[in-house]
């Protein structure tokens, strides 16, 4: 990892008690975070700073549809669950029935739309309420995954959060011979006690030699193509496209336990992941 946040021109926001669900975002936008190039040697390609009325049509679609059964998902996909406020990306789970399913949630992609890569660096900024059974997960899929399926078109979670173990937030890439239940994968053990009620930085730095993660510019999980689990392929090295999902009950966010999950104005039990930055980079030439 190169630097810190800081180091990168990435100032905090700071967050206080209001109407997303309990909280609202509110702070000054970083100076001039849209680089053309960077002192590092990255050059951001795109970026989404989440600062219009409404999802970006060329980028994104909502997820809609129910939760995967396979996962134990509990939650029904539902684009009524997707706000932009103005300055921030805000997605949430609401204990409110919906096509059979007990919780509605957001979730967005960019699958049809937009591929990054291969290889760069690609930054989320998140703020995340407590939520016990939530799961909130940054997750890659190749672009081929229609014509070659999953897990050969290879999967890069750039962070998955399970809200009843906030401190332990991990990453892990999915691809022929390891996936599932066994993928390549590293959980952050500190310095943060937790990510939830925090402005948390994500990274994901994707090269042809390694793969790494670190959180708020701390490297904490690395993955190789010479790692002899990966010895069924390595399908990293192609565009993929990229998924900011939400997840309720399912078998990695772990069972439900609605005693932390904030309590929305109507009296509803509603977490809330809120986003303001998603940014990839590449080496300039």
């Amino acid at each position: 990892m190169n630097g810190s946040a800081a180091s990168r021109g990435i100032s905090r926001r700071t967050v206080t008690a209001g109407v997303l669900a309990g909280i609202a975002a509110t702070a000054v936008k970083p100076a001039n975070t849209a680089r053309a190039a960077a002192a590092d040697g990255w050059v951001t390609v795109w970026e989404d700073q989440f600062s219009g009325g409404a999802l970006d049509p060329g980028s994104w679609s909502t997820i809609v549809g129910g939760g995967q059964t396979d996962l134990r998902d509990q939650q029904y996909n539902d684009a009524g669950m997707v706000f932009l406020d103005g300055q921030n990306l805000v997605l949430k789970a609401r204990k409110e029935p919906a096509n059979g399913f007990a919780y509605r949630a957001g979730s967005i992609t960019t699958r049809g739309k937009r591929v990054l890569g291969p290889h760069g660096r690609l930054t989320t900024r998140q703020y995340l309420t407590t939520g016990t059974g939530v799961g909130v997960g940054v997750c890659l899929f190749g672009e081929d995954i229609d014509s070659v399926g999953w897990p050969q078109c290879g999967e890069i979670d750039a962070t998955e959060i399970a809200l009843g173990r906030p401190g332990a937030p991990f990453g892990s890439i999915h691809g022929p011979g390891y996936s599932g239940a066994s993928p390549i994968s590293g959980t952050y053990s500190g310095p943060l006690d937790t990510v939830a009620n925090r402005w948390v930085e994500h990274t994901l730095e994707w090269s042809p030699s390694e793969i790494s993660w670190a959180i708020d510019g701390q490297v904490y999980h690395s993955a190789t193509p010479t790692d002899p689990r990966a010895a069924g392929g390595w399908p990293f090295d192609r565009a993929f496209f990229v998924q900011i999902v939400v997840t309720v009950g399912s078998w990695a966010s772990g069972d439900v336990d609605l005693a932390d999950w904030p309590v929305a104005a109507d009296g509803v039990p509603e977490f809330s992941a809120v986003i303001d930055l998603i940014r990839f980079e590449q080496r300039s030439a």
